[in-house]
């Protein structure tokens, strides 16, 4: 079986990880901790599927609109710079963009903070589930695509931040997050700089949320580094997205689940 600092391609890196995390992972049914049961079987309830973002999800994969590149990250591995591009390739998929919902839900969350708002797709779905939700994408013109969802959706709770992360990061109110949710870059050092800068707005029973930590050997290797800082109890691995919770009213676990 390859090595992950090995592999160059990105197609066959993600290939073996997602074999290596498939061993590893056990179903959702067979997790036994109330908390994070009930936010599994959240995560399946049919009510938080939004039928308004979904279509308006269908219609930008059918907007063959050209998109002005402009990534502060490591980029996507797709050449083609159309919104039905970035739709299909970037977009949460029904299922992950649902589960964190379910997640904002579960936590009963008041502030969510995204990092890479994209499209606006999966903010729309937490909009739904909380007070409040600053987003910051460092594209103006998918914020603005963005934005225009979120109007004909009538969602006046989001507030979107453009430019790049490190600069914006510093502009943001004072005050704690329930959830905050890391997107966009895809770089290693940079989960684990958002992470450190982070931390402290979480609340204390907050979640961390990060998105794509099997993207690269880069994105994976930085991931494990995360998940065993002391800082964090529960620490839970879904292939496409990782969750850190310093919450204290929880055990020390770490789980690779398949829901």
């Amino acid at each position: 079986m390859l090595i992950f600092d090995k592999v160059k391609n990105p197609l066959i890196h993600r290939m073996n990880s997602w074999l290596l995390w498939r061993q590893a992972s056990v179903s959702w049914t067979s997790i036994h901790g109330p908390w994070l049961f009930t936010l599994l079987e959240r995560m399946r309830t049919p009510s938080i599927f939004s039928v308004e973002a979904e279509r308006e999800r269908k219609r930008l994969l059918r907007d063959l609109s050209p998109v002005a590149p402009l990534d502060f990250g490591a980029g996507s591995q797709s050449a083609s710079r159309t919104t039905a591009n970035i739709a299909k390739s970037a977009l949460k998929r029904p299922k992950h963009a649902r589960a964190l919902a379910a997640l904002s839900r579960h936590i009963d969350a008041k502030h969510v903070l995204e990092l890479g708002t994209c499209l606006g797709i999966t903010t729309a779905y937490l909009s739904k589930e909380a007070t409040t939700v600053t987003t910051l994408e460092g594209n103006p013109a998918l914020a603005q695509r963005a934005e225009a969802i979120w109007k004909r959706l009538s969602i006046q709770n989001i507030r979107c931040i453009t430019g790049a992360f490190d600069e914006t990061l510093p502009t943001l109110p004072s005050k704690q997050y329930d959830l905050i949710f890391i997107d966009g870059n895809h770089r290693g050092d940079a989960l684990i700089r958002y992470v450190n800068a982070l931390a402290p707005s979480l609340s204390p029973k907050g979640v961390m949320v990060c998105d794509d930590i099997h993207w690269s050997p880069d994105m994976e290797h930085a991931w494990n580094k995360l998940m065993h800082e002391p800082r964090w109890t529960l620490k839970v691995d879904f292939y496409e997205w990782g969750m850190l919770t310093a919450n204290l009213d929880l055990a020390r676990e770490f789980h690779c689940i398949r829901f």
